[in-house]
């Protein structure tokens, strides 16, 4: 999955390379683009880590829910 996030952020440098002028892409070093497809990459991952713990924790919410109204079924009683 990093491999999809590092490929996200080279496009992401592409696309912010793409808006400068030649003169002016010619100044900034590969060093320092490569910092910031780093710092991208580490953005999406933080980002989408977050996400994963939103989804967790109301997964985890969910469980407690379907096991409480399971520990009360009682047959041919809708709820």
């Amino acid at each position: 999955m990093s491999q999809h996030y590092e490929k996200h952020a080279e496009l992401v440098v592409k696309g912010f390379l793409d808006l400068l002028d030649p003169s002016t892409r010619e100044c900034l070093p590969r060093e320092q683009l490569d910092e910031l497809s780093m710092m991208i990459e580490s953005a999406i991952s933080t980002a989408v880590l977050e996400q994963l713990e939103v989804v967790a924790d109301e997964l985890s919410d969910l469980s407690v829910l379907i096991r409480r109204r399971a520990e009360r079924f009682e047959p041919g009683n809708a709820q």
